[in-house]
């Protein structure tokens, strides 16, 4: 028989809770568009306005006023990606371990599936349509004495570009988060906890701060593909489709647990999204 510890709405929120606490990079995305999905494959449309015109009245004009006919754009978020994960656990298992070592698989599964939703957003880097410093090729040295300078270029790419100043973010790597202690900022982290996990601190020129291990890093280099924007720069959307407890006769008396995601990520304003492609410098601490 199946494990009978096992239900599956009562999992799948585990599992939900520790992806969405484990992952960073979904925090500074907009998900306003997940109730739209049903499945691996749909496409969301997501319609835009162009800008809209201002014009010049007095009481003593005369004629008619010259009306603007919207204009939009349409962009597509495709949900192509399909992860899984599928683990046994023996049904003789002692009846006393079965919910622990389920809660303790639970977690590994909402990690592992977090990891892979953040790595196929970190990767976007290249969609950006903001320049910050460095290229791919050739990135700038960053050091506790000049970190606050480029913290402060990308507010000013951000600026220029008119990007809206709420719910600005830059996700960053561990060496760069060690660079800003090092440089002695003061970090307001009064809401550290109900930000989440990764959070490292805010008001650094009007940036929510975000340390992961999943930003971008060259092949063999510590080159590190920063990004910065604000919360509609990127869209993503996930489902957690379906989480199931199946006894497998192929391999014994076994319980197959298996967990399906689908989720598709884009960056929808890259006029608003920044990348710093910077290197690491080792300094004395």
């Amino acid at each position: 028989m199946a494990l009978e510890h096992f239900v599956p709405d009562v999992w799948s929120g585990q599992i939900l809770t520790r992806l969405d606490d484990a992952a960073v990079f979904p925090n500074v995305c907009t998900t306003e568009y997940e109730g739209e999905i049903t499945g691996f494959g749909d496409t969301v449309k997501i319609n835009e306005i162009g800008a809209i015109n201002v014009g010049t009245y007095s009481s003593t004009s005369t004629g008619a006023l010259t009306v603007q006919q919207l204009s939009g754009a349409q962009k597509l978020l495709k949900i192509n990606q399909s992860k899984y994960t599928a683990f046994w656990m023996d049904d003789e298992d002692n009846a006393q371990i079965k919910p622990k070592v389920l809660l303790e698989a639970m977690k590994g599964t909402g990690q592992a599936l977090a990891n892979n939703v953040d790595e196929y957003i970190a990767a976007l880097h290249s969609d950006a349509g903001l320049a910050v410093g460095g290229s791919i090729s050739t990135g700038v040295d960053v050091t506790s004495t000049n970190v606050l300078k480029y913290m402060s270029l990308a507010q000013q790419k951000l600026d220029e570009a008119n990007t809206p100043m709420q719910g600005r973010w830059i996700v960053v790597p561990p060496w760069f988060g060690q660079k800003l202690n090092l440089a002695n900022v003061a970090l307001n982290t009064d809401n550290t906890a109900s930000m989440g996990n990764g959070y490292f601190g805010t008001t650094i020129y009007g940036f929510n701060v975000w340390v992961s291990n999943n930003v971008v890093h060259q092949s063999g280099t510590d080159r590190a593909a920063i990004m910065c924007g604000y919360l509609g720069s990127i869209a993503l959307a996930k489902q957690l489709q379906k989480v199931s407890n199946e006894n497998s006769g192929t391999i014994g008396f076994k319980s197959v647990i298996k967990a399906l995601l689908i989720y598709g990520a884009k960056v929808i304003r890259p006029n608003n999204l920044g990348v710093l492609y910077a290197d690491y410098t080792a300094e004395a601490t």
